[in-house]
């Protein structure tokens, strides 16, 4: 009787598990990134508002789950003289799953600032830097995007608001510029003496 009871339990067990399984594996995560594309139009100011709903540029929405894609003919580009780090992704209602990074996201690591549960989930991507079209280095890495940017949200409720929000970084691309300059200054120098 003992071995039927415990039988029986492991057998429940599996079946929720089975079932939560399967109600997990059809949420979508709330995907964040930023990409390269397209020939920018539109200067970035470091804010961004979006509505996930239909009818709003660049989202696209199913079963009351929106994606947001900065639309490939109006990315942004930078103004020249600032470069982005890191950008954060704020929506004004809970998302209920984890956020993630989108595949190829030239800003690849995820800072969660409010955890998705929360009434205003915020993360941040960092990790790489963008850079104005016209500030090309020989030395670059693969996290390094020169032009125009996509920033994308995927797995979005709908009716959300997420604001997009970055704080351009003049100083850095100044220090940057000087000390390029510098070094120039330095092997011009050197090439005359020899």
């Amino acid at each position: 009787m003992r071995r039927f009871s415990v039988l029986s339990f492991l057998a429940v067990a599996l079946f929720v598990l089975a079932v939560a399984s399967s109600a997990t594996a059809n949420t979508v995560d709330p995907a964040i990134g930023v990409d390269g594309g397209g020939s920018g139009s539109t200067t970035w100011t470091g804010s961004l508002m979006v509505l996930f709903e239909p009818g709003t540029p660049g989202v696209t929405c199913v079963s009351n789950v929106c994606d947001y894609s900065t639309p490939s003919d109006n990315p942004f580009v930078l103004p020249q003289g600032t470069m982005v780090t890191s950008i954060t992704y704020a929506f004004d209602q809970s998302q209920n799953t984890a956020f993630t990074v989108t595949a190829g996201s030239v800003l690849p690591i995820l800072t969660i600032i409010n955890d998705v549960n929360t009434a205003n989930p915020t993360a941040a991507l960092s990790g790489g830097t963008i850079l104005p079209p016209s500030l090309i280095l020989e030395a670059t890495t693969s996290n390094t995007l020169f032009g125009d940017f996509i920033l994308r949200a995927n797995g979005v409720i709908q009716g959300t608001t997420g604001t997009f929000s970055s704080t351009p970084e003049p100083g850095t691309v100044i220090l940057l510029t000087s000390g390029l300059g510098a070094l120039g200054l330095r092997r011009l120098r050197r090439s005359k003496v020899v």
